[in-house]
């Protein structure tokens, strides 16, 4: 089993492998990253996305999160290319600064999926020619990431937590459709 730090290398060489790829390809990376959201949550009824195995989370608590998160990490984003001062790591708590998403129904759920996919993919393709790109603010176990290197962040994120909905649906006692 890897170490922590083994870890938080790979994920930030992979952000900046990606973020050293240019904004047009961190947009393509975000349109990916919001079908694999959809493929995931498609045709989830209201009972599966409250199917917690064990001391997993539901679907519908996964869900909840990535997406206060990422609404936290497009505020910050936004703020930054803005000119404004990064936040230091005793501000930065993305979960608490992201919007509460309406995950009340599945079709609640899946359409906010979509539109923080859309705020990203819009707010990454913004980006060409800002001149604050390399502002970085901290990533509790990955460190300082630039703002392009965060958008590639949510790509990690989102496929870790895809994973999480993926194995709860794998579950034998997952309900059926």
């Amino acid at each position: 089993m890897q170490d922590l730090s083994e870890v938080a290398e790979q994920a930030r060489g992979y952000c900046r492998h990606q973020a050293s790829k240019g904004v047009e390809s961190l947009a393509s990376l975000m349109e990916r990253t919001k079908g694999d959201w959809e493929r995931c949550l498609e045709g989830m009824t209201e009972e599966q996305a409250s199917f917690a195995p064990g001391e997993e989370w539901p679907a519908r608590a996964v869900v909840t999160h990535f997406l206060e998160v990422t609404d936290g990490v497009n505020g910050e984003i936004e703020n930054l290319t803005a000119g404004e001062v990064p936040a230091s790591t005793e501000e930065v708590d993305l979960a608490r600064i992201g919007k509460t998403p309406d995950c009340e129904t599945t079709d609640k759920m899946r359409q906010a999926v979509a539109d923080v996919f859309d705020e990203i993919t819009r707010l990454t393709r913004a980006l060409e020619g800002n001149p604050h790109l390399e502002r970085q603010f901290p990533h509790p176990a990955f460190g300082q990431l630039n703002i392009l290197e965060w958008i590639a962040f949510q790509r990690i994120h989102g496929v870790d937590h895809i994973g999480q909905v993926d194995k709860n649906k794998a579950d034998a006692g997952y309900p059926k459709a």
